[in-house]
């Protein structure tokens, strides 16, 4: 038999329980611990708000220190398009921030500026034999400011007539937008250094008929007609000087007036008053301080 002291006892039980520690234990994968999980960053984002054109039309730019600081803005019925010629708008707009959480799509972080889209859509223009009917590039809206979308006619082949349209946009907002008309201007007549002699067809049809009334039968009233709604028009100085005094010679106290005005020197101005005070005009007769006789 044998006999097992307590020293032998004690012996076994720790073989035992050293060998149970030696094997670590399993986790099983849906235990949960208690490591804090990954932040993931938040995008804010920022909200542009909507806003109308300040000021708009034909733009003449500005400078300070030969710096752009602005354009001075001409209200006209229709945009010029020349080479040269700046047409937009002014606009200034604010950040939506989110007060009280109300508006979802706003922030409560503050910038001072956020990049734009400017999209310019247009009558067709050809540029190297392809063709298109909007033009897009980047800019930066800043707020707290005037901002400005123009459009500068650079070529020949931008100069087409109709319906324009710029618009400002700020990721899926459009920020600003207006509608033009754009015309092409018709061809200038070449200054008339000879009464009637006037390239008429690049007139209207009734300053055309003005004309031919004017040279072919000598009517006094659309010489000045003619002289007035046409060649003042088109600022040919000279040319409504020369229908004026035909206009005069031919009995229009008008015409007189008007070609004394545009007279080259004292003794032409004074012969039309003259001419104007034979024909009873009192007011030609007072420029020369004379009466009708």
């Amino acid at each position: 038999m044998n006999r097992h002291t307590p020293l032998t006892f004690i012996l076994i039980l720790l073989i035992t329980l050293l060998s149970g520690c030696a094997t670590p234990p399993t986790i099983s994968g849906n235990t949960q611990t208690n490591a804090e999980p990954a932040l993931v960053p938040k995008t804010l984002a920022i909200k542009v708000a909507t806003t109308k054109a300040k000021k708009s039309g034909l733009g003449v730019p500005q400078y300070e220190n030969g710096q752009l600081i602005g354009y001075q803005f001409q209200r006209s019925f229709a945009i010029p398009a020349q080479i040269g010629n700046f047409f937009g708008f002014s606009y200034a707009t604010n950040q939506v921030l989110a007060i009280n959480n109300t508006d979802k799509a706003a922030t409560g972080e503050i910038v001072k500026q956020v990049p734009v889209i400017v999209t310019v859509t247009h009558p067709e223009i050809v540029t190297n034999g392809q063709a298109s009917t909007q033009s897009t590039w980047q800019d930066t809206l800043y707020f707290g400011r005037d901002n400005f979308a123009m459009w500068n006619f650079e070529s020949n082949n931008e100069l087409v007539s109709g319906k324009w349209t710029i618009e400002v946009k700020h990721q899926d907002t459009v920020v600003a937008t207006k509608n033009f008309f754009v015309q092409v201007p018709p061809p200038m007549p070449a200054k008339v250094t000879t009464v009637c002699q006037v390239e008429s067809e690049k007139f209207p049809k009734s300053l055309q008929a003005s004309n031919q009334k004017c040279c072919a039968e000598n009517n006094a009233q659309a010489c000045y007609n003619f002289a007035w709604r046409g060649l003042e028009r088109v600022k040919d100085t000279h040319g409504a000087a020369l229908y004026y005094a035909k206009s005069c010679e031919l009995g229009d106290i008008s015409g007189c007036r008007l070609a004394a005005k545009l007279a080259s020197n004292e003794q032409i101005r004074n012969d039309f008053y003259h001419k104007g005070c034979d024909l009873k005009d009192m007011d030609s007769c007072i420029e020369v301080n004379r009466l009708p006789q």
